[in-house]
């Protein structure tokens, strides 16, 4: 006689020996099976009940499926769940499921859509995994991020905070001292030019430190220099000054951000005193690696010339004294040397290998 009995709530093949049921409900993921016309689950692992506390027979149809997701996903969910079940895609969901007890638990389903011949849906195949830990492991590792941003947001502040105070500060208690005791005769115009530019120097020193972190070094020193060689070159042909630009065709330790960022305001100052100062006819832009870790920069001019020693003791040498504090905070030793017809300022930077 054949066998009448129904095979109901299972996904045991025809083998006749229980092995493949008893494989699937072995293991942590918990195998479910719908039928699509009915919408009914003819299969729900029993490890469903460990998990969320609902026994695998209360598992009826897809509404009972639909009614244990957490509000806040359900449409999303089952909207998404119907649209690639009708178009017969394979895919995943993860969703907070209800447990018995009132609470939720988060969980990925797998779902491999059944299709006949036509192409329509006639089932659902599916696994579900517990993956609340891993939801734990996510939430922790962004609240510190979260954590990390917010510490490095008040670094920042606080950075900004001392190069104010040490730097723009400083200079502006030195200059309001220099005009109280400036006298009946007061501070003469050049004076006041060169302390403005100091605090001018010292306030682009700080926007330089503080954003340093979104600064791209350029690929090569040819790139570095290029945009600064534009910038001048209507400048020198205007005033009919030669300028010869040397430098080597990449570099062997690339400097950092604030290193570059620091070369950049220095070649910027001392090409415009040359324009302004200088009388010169010929500018020599000179940049070496002689090392790896070693990078030198020199800017010569064929100008009148002064007195180094002088103009610091007088006080109008603040741009000098700006331009060596500038490279001296990113490792650096700036060098000045000039007589009549001849001004060398050397730069040499100490890179740091990464």
């Amino acid at each position: 006689m054949l066998d009448t009995q129904p095979r109901l709530r299972t996904l045991e093949p025809d083998t006749h020996n229980g092995l493949y049921q008893t494989l699937l409900e072995s293991t942590l993921a918990i195998p479910f099976r719908i039928d699509w016309a009915s919408k009914k689950y003819t299969y729900v692992g029993p490890q469903i009940e460990a998990l969320l506390g609902w026994t695998p027979d209360s598992w009826q149809t897809v509404n009972d499926w639909a009614e244990r997701i957490h509000p806040d996903e359900r449409d999303t969910t089952v909207n998404r769940c119907v649209e690639l079940c009708l178009a017969g895609v394979d895919h995943e969901a993860e969703y907070r499921a209800l447990t018995s007890d009132g609470n939720f638990v988060w969980v990925r389903e797998v779902v491999h859509v059944l299709c006949d011949a036509q192409g329509e849906t006639t089932g659902l195949i599916g696994f579900t995994f517990d993956i609340s830990e891993q939801k734990k492991a996510e939430q922790l590792r962004a609240e510190l991020d979260a954590q990390k941003l917010s510490n490095a947001r008040l670094q920042e502040r606080l950075n900004l905070t001392h190069d104010l105070h040490d730097g723009l500060g400083g200079s502006l208690v030195h200059m309001i001292a220099a005009v109280e005791q400036g006298g009946d005769g007061g501070l003469t115009r050049p004076q006041v030019l060169s302390m403005l530019k100091h605090i001018r120097d010292d306030l682009r020193q700080t926007i330089d430190s503080n954003s340093s972190a979104q600064v791209r070094v350029p690929a090569s020193p040819q790139e570095w220099l290029a945009p600064l060689r534009h910038r001048f070159a209507n400048l020198f042909d205007a005033l009919d000054i030669r300028c010869d630009w040397q430098y080597a065709p990449a570099w062997r330790t690339p400097p950092d951000a604030l290193q570059y960022l620091a070369m950049t305001r220095l070649v910027e100052e001392a090409l415009t005193n040359v324009i302004k100062h200088s009388q010169a006819r010929n500018v020599r832009l000179s940049f070496l690696q002689p090392e790896a870790d070693d990078l030198v920069l020199e800017i010569e001019d064929d100008g009148v010339g002064f007195d180094v020693a002088a103009v610091d003791a007088s006080g109008l040498g603040i741009g000098m004294r700006s331009m060596a504090v500038r490279i001296g905070r990113v490792g650096g030793v700036l060098e000045i040397d000039s007589e009549p017809g001849r001004t060398l300022l050397t730069a040499r930077l100490a890179l740091r290998q990464s």
